[in-house]
């Protein structure tokens, strides 16, 4: 009975200390929530300016116009996420971040569409990006000659249901997208000599040489262990093969040099037929 009895003090002070900790919660949890009102109400914690990081085609004006802020909103009433959703409805935005920045500012993070090539379509040549979505054709003053010298894909038949600022919906267009990318990755510098890109039957491409409009003909595929290949050949085109139509590299061990009175022959209907009076050359050697 005594032992029993002197456990009353014990959870006495049990209640107490868990009495005055659920006190200090609810206080803490008060005076943050008056905090923030404050904050809200504050004249000091309105927005003055957006910062902008990442920016390089659009203008600072462009975002904030398509931001739906305007000086003077409360920093803390402004709602992040649809700050950010409106600003990725721009054809321009790939992602958009936004965060506060107390006293007076909204940080905006972007990430840019860039233009990787140019895609011919209703009689115009619009920009593509590495995603595969349609871009404007219309040059931006932000962009330089850099942004602009691209190739052009050029893909037959390419439909009329496409929308600028979402995906081409063309298996060969991504084709091609997919194994230019891969162009600029692995042969960065061989990519700036290349004009033009299309399909050439259904398992082959024709791409157009920059300085001399030299067509060259290759299979999809491994395009790293292709792209070295044709360097080593196309030095030795030059001085063997005067006045060259085409290069074709679909064929295992040798390359096949076309002159300029074969360039049009019946191979463009038939692309596995070889050129009986182009000239043949191992690839190596």
């Amino acid at each position: 009975m005594a032992a029993r009895q002197g456990d009353h003090p014990v959870k006495g002070r049990r209640h107490l200390v868990l009495g005055a900790v659920i006190l200090c919660a609810v206080a803490l949890a008060w005076g943050t929530w008056r905090a923030e009102q404050a904050a809200i109400a504050s004249p000091q914690f309105c927005v003055a300016a957006l910062e902008v990081r990442g920016l390089r085609l659009l203008t600072g004006t462009q975002v904030l116009g398509s931001s739906g802020v305007e000086v003077g909103d409360g920093l803390f009433e402004v709602d992040l996420d649809s700050v950010a959703g409106r600003l990725e409805r721009l054809v321009w935005v790939r992602a958009a971040r936004v965060e506060r920045k107390p006293p007076d500012r909204l940080v905006v993070h972007l990430v840019e569409r860039r233009r990787i090539a140019w895609i011919e379509w209703n009689s115009e040549q619009h920009g593509i990006d590495s995603e595969g979505v349609l871009l404007p054709p219309q040059r931006l003053q932000t962009e330089g000659i850099v942004d602009l010298d691209l190739p052009v894909l050029r893909v037959p038949g390419l439909g009329d249901a496409l929308v600028i600022g979402q995906v081409v919906a063309d298996s060969t267009a991504l084709r091609l997208l997919d194994w230019w990318a891969t162009v600029l990755r692995v042969a960065p510098q061989l990519a700036a000599e290349i004009s033009q890109v299309e399909p050439f039957g259904s398992e082959a491409l024709v791409l157009r040489l920059v300085a001399d409009n030299l067509e060259v003909r290759l299979p999809f595929g491994d395009v790293g262990a292709r792209l070295a290949t044709l360097q080593q050949v196309l030095d030795r085109v030059y001085r063997e093969c005067p006045n060259p139509a085409y290069v074709d590299l679909r064929f295992a061990g040798q390359a096949v040099v076309g002159r300029q009175a074969s360039a049009k022959t019946s191979e463009v209907q038939d692309p596995k037929r070889v050129d009986p009076y182009a000239t043949q050359i191992p690839r190596h050697g």
